[in-house]
């Protein structure tokens, strides 16, 4: 079913399929209590100065953002070094001299990124525009759709890494001087996280850049996808992380992990609409703390304003 939606959508125009996405996941939204309450949590959290007018307007521009992967995804077989310049370049100001800057440091390049704007699409434009890497991902249960998509996603020339025992290849690709990306912006289990301050609320974050870029020293370059007229994108990456190094390795794995979660609160801020809140993110919590989900608005607001007002 979920291939043939996926080949639905691809006969459509593009504007066409733009324009039927959003009409469906408009409806998705108020059809969807479940993932509408968590987008509502999350941005109550994580926006409490806006109303909830404006609380509803984001969370469902987010489901269009999350249907709109779908034409993504949809393409990306058909997407080539030729024709990816129409869709996908880079911005004129955070784009390919931050990369360069990476790349110039010959340690290999841990890509930080999240489930921002078309994510899927992201190491697809960078490979066709001369650049593929590998990436960390987990395998869909529906297995007729996990290969449809390991496919989709290798087809621009890179290389899709499962997580589990994922480890030694991401050693072996950053010690061989290419690049990694790992979305960094969902929870995680406490075995393979700690909890770091996420728009101010503590947040199970996993420790896997941290832990590999402090081994190996490879340039962490924070990159996401940023949404253009038209229907196109424009691929950003800021600057290089600089790394907190004191010697005590639990300390700058902390340090530097609660760094990364700032970058990434940082992006959300700046493009809103394009994240995946609908996700639980503070779904774990620290033991003596409230679950977030299971406050009542009255609650959770008065919470919020004493995080604010304690910081």
């Amino acid at each position: 079913m979920a291939r043939f939606a996926l080949s639905s959508i691809r006969l459509l125009p593009r504007a066409g399929a733009i324009r039927v996405l959003d009409v469906l996941a408009s409806l998705s939204y108020w059809f969807d209590p479940l993932h509408r309450s968590t987008c509502l949590v999350n941005l109550s959290i994580a926006f409490p100065e806006l109303s909830t007018r404006k609380h509803h307007e984001i969370a469902r521009k987010s489901f269009q953002n999350t249907a709109r992967n779908l034409l993504e995804v949809s393409h990306l077989c058909s997407l080539t070094h030729e024709n990816i310049g129409s869709l996908v370049t880079y911005d004129e100001h955070f784009g390919l001299n931050h990369y360069a800057q990476a790349v110039a440091r010959g340690k290999g390049i841990l890509y930080l990124t999240g489930h921002f704007s078309a994510w899927e699409l992201l190491p697809a434009a960078h490979a066709l525009h001369g650049h593929p890497l590998s990436f960390v991902t987990r395998p869909l249960d529906n297995a007729p759709l996990e290969a449809y998509l390991h496919k989709a996603r290798e087809s621009p020339g890179n290389q899709v890494i499962y997580k589990k025992n994922s480890i030694r290849k991401m050693l072996e690709k950053l010690k061989a001087g290419g690049g990694v990306g790992i979305l960094m912006d969902q929870n995680t289990n406490p075995q393979e996280g700690i909890f770091a301050e996420f728009f101010g609320f503590p947040a199970l974050t996993s420790t896997s850049i941290a832990l590999l870029a402090l081994r190996t020293d490879a340039t962490v370059l924070p990159g996401y996808l940023s949404p253009r007229q038209g229907g196109r994108y424009a691929i950003r990456f800021l600057s290089p992380v600089e790394l907190i190094r004191t010697g005590d390795t639990a300390h700058d794995i902390a340090v530097n992990t609660h760094k990364f979660n700032e970058i990434l609160e940082g992006i959300i801020r700046e493009q809103p609409e394009t994240w995946l809140w609908g996700h639980r993110r503070w779904s774990y919590h620290p033991p003596g703390s409230p679950d977030l989900y299971l406050l009542s608005p009255v609650e959770l607001a008065a919470l919020v304003a004493a995080k604010s007002k304690a910081s």
